[in-house]
């Protein structure tokens, strides 16, 4: 306040002039460079070559051994035991056979959040580290299905024959637990909470040390693999250390069995710097989807909750593979088609030496980073490459706030007339006690709303989640947002010169730069989504001088272009890549439910900061210029 008053009067810094002099100018061309910023990354010159931090790791330096008759007999052995018994009871006798401490937990939960209960089970198995005392422990984990709910039998029976395989050796340091789960990342969520002692409804009683490192696996039905794909992503945006995922890549490829990321290969070195550029910004916007919007990458999303680095590899059925084909075209797998012996060895040996690099360790992954991106294999963009794009973003909801707070009001408290600095401020003052509470009544009235949509689905959440309301429900949204923009216009625009646009705008700036600035050191592509659908929209809110209602109309229209429903539906085809008739997995479900299962910020910033920010918007648009302004 102080600063906004010292610009009433003839002291004003130099700064200070050259601030009021060029703001009107500096908000949408710092709006621009951050867009073109981003725009950049993918090209090549921003990217480094990645590195080895912890060197204790040493990579490759091991002889790898998976693969024996004992290892493959394991393998059958489950099959058989599956064939006798339920999932569950087989694989717990396949571990107690292998010496493996085992246990069964069955859990209930929330498939829908208060709609569908379901219940799972989950069954584990610790192998005792013969030269330690079961402090620290590493953790191999499968589902029985798929990120992409297919089968997955091909991952629990190498799961079970690297058991086999782990328990003949005697240079393990840490404990590794072997988790196999029936519901997914829930299933892993709730074997979690009961291993770090959160939940008591379905306690563990068999349990090793802190756990280090995870890794899961995921085998698509085939015969032959081409490749692997490194999932590193989280629910929340949180990410492996990248030396864990340097690691994984340069064993794979010493195995001759290539790792890329989400299973993408790069393009030939010879391509052009055009094709390069696509093919970098597909992955990016791939890791920025999967950052900010949470979809589903595999079962070890839950552990990096937990301050667990982990990683998920998924295999790549080779071109033309029979049984792969089969069930892409009849959903028909049999159990008793096994992965020949070369895969399934290669994917072995490079979890095995996966195994002995993170056995190595001295202690947690800490020294390379946990801020980057990956625009290819074998590249990276660092925390300081990528977030001077959401400095340049923040800087221009700032500077817009900063020049529309100096320019409310009526034209002669910007005056520079000395003698009259006094009365100046006296009117600044008798101004901002008139429309300042107004204009946070405003908010505050719009946030309750907010904070009602989000506490509905929670109360009703039978009538909200019901497969045949969940359209219903968001266009009911819509229409509620309409009619109370209205009324709020209704109702100040008989009393314009209480309300003053610029002031009402320059609040919400600034609460919006204050969000994606949180936002951008925890999660950068969600603080980059929110921006590109509620700051860039209220940044070009008024751009023009609006003087009809033509243009308010057509104001509101583009608002509710960029509203949560239409982004929404939008994303449903685009962004998420959800099938238009598949109500049962619309966004706002899947951000309902994570943010119900793992705490995800998705759906309270829809409602509390998207939603609002956007009627907020379409008030500004309606609200008329105040009386005395000019």
């Amino acid at each position: 306040m102080s600063l906004v008053l010292s610009g009433q009067g003839e002291k004003t810094s130099p700064l200070l002039r050259a601030a009021r002099k060029y703001s009107a100018y500096l908000s949408y061309p710092l709006a621009i460079c951050g867009l073109l910023w981003l725009l950049a990354l993918p090209s090549s010159h921003f990217w480094r070559r990645v590195y080895f931090s912890e060197n204790a790791m040493l990579p490759g330096q091991v002889q790898t051994s998976f693969g024996a008759p004992s290892h493959l007999d394991a393998m059958k052995q489950l099959d058989t035991a599956l064939q006798a018994a339920d999932r569950a009871q087989g694989l717990e006798s396949v571990f107690a056979d292998m010496g493996l401490d085992t246990e069964i937990q069955h859990f209930g939960y929330d498939k829908i959040p208060r709609v569908e209960n379901a219940t799972g089970t989950n069954v584990h198995g610790i192998l005792k580290a013969r030269r330690s005392d079961s402090v620290e422990a590493l953790v191999i984990a499968a589902s029985w299905t798929t990120a992409d709910n297919d089968s997955n039998v091909n991952g629990v029976r190498l799961l079970a024959g690297l058991a086999k395989y782990a328990s003949e050796q005697t240079f393990w340091a840490r404990d590794i637990i072997f988790v196999v789960t029936d519901s997914g990342e829930i299933g892993i969520e709730a074997w979690l909470r009961a291993y770090q002692g959160l939940s008591t409804n379905a306690p563990l009683f068999v349990r090793s040390g802190i756990i280090q490192a995870a890794l899961s696996i995921e085998l698509p039905p085939a015969k032959m693999y081409s490749g692997l794909g490194v999932h590193f992503e989280g629910k929340g945006g949180q990410l492996a250390n990248l030396d864990y995922v340097n690691m994984v890549q340069y064993v794979s490829r010493l195995e001759r069995m290539p790792a890329y990321l989400h299973g993408v290969p790069d393009v030939s070195r010879k391509s052009s710097w055009w094709t390069k550029y696509r093919a970098a910004t597909q992955m990016l916007l791939r890791q920025v989807r999967t950052q900010a919007f949470g979809s589903s990458t595999g079962i070890h999303a839950p552990f990096l909750r937990y301050r667990i680095d982990a990683i998920t590899l998924a295999g790549i059925p080779r071109a033309n593979d029979p049984v792969s084909a089969l069930f892409k075209s009849q959903n028909v797998f049999a159990d008793t088609d096994v992965p020949e012996l070369p895969s399934a060895q290669q994917i072995g040996r490079t979890i095995e030496a996966t195994m002995r690099s993170l056995n190595n360790l001295l202690e947690r992954f800490h020294q390379s980073f946990f801020f980057y991106m990956l625009p290819a294999n074998q590249r990276y963009l660092s925390i300081g490459d990528y977030v001077p794009a959401a400095a340049l973003m923040i800087a221009s909801l700032l500077v817009q706030a900063m020049h529309l707070w100096w320019m409310q009001g009526p034209k002669e408290l910007r005056s520079d007339n000395p003698q009259t600095r006094i009365t100046r401020i006296n009117a600044y003052y008798q101004l901002l006690r008139s429309t300042l509470p107004s204009s946070i009544r405003i908010i505050l009235r719009v946030h309750c709303f907010g904070l009602v949509l989000l506490l509905v689905p929670r109360i009703f959440a039978s009538s909200v989640l019901s497969d045949t309301t969940t359209t219903a429900y968001l266009f009911t949204m819509a229409l509620a947002s309409i009619s109370m923009v209205l009324h709020t216009a209704d109702t100040y625009w008989s009393h314009a010169s209480k309300v003053e646009w610029r002031q009402l705008k320059a609040l919400v700036d600034m609460y919006v730069a204050v969000i994606i600035a949180c936002l951008s050191v925890m999660n950068f592509s969600l603080a980059i989504a929110l921006f590109v659908v509620a700051g860039l929209p209220l940044v070009l809110t008024r751009a023009w001088k609006i003087q009809s209602r033509y243009q308010r109309a057509l104001g509101i229209l583009l608002l509710l272009f960029a509203s949560p429903v239409s982004t929404m539906t939008l994303g449903r085809n685009v962004v998420l890549g959800l099938h238009p008739l598949d109500f049962t997995s619309s966004p706002f479900r899947m951000f309902l439910t994570d943010f119900y299962h793992f705490g995800s910020l998705v759906y309270p910033l829809v409602c509390l900061v998207y939603w609002p920010v956007n009627l907020l918007s379409m008030i500004i648009v309606l609200v008329p210029e105040a009386n005395t302004s000019n």
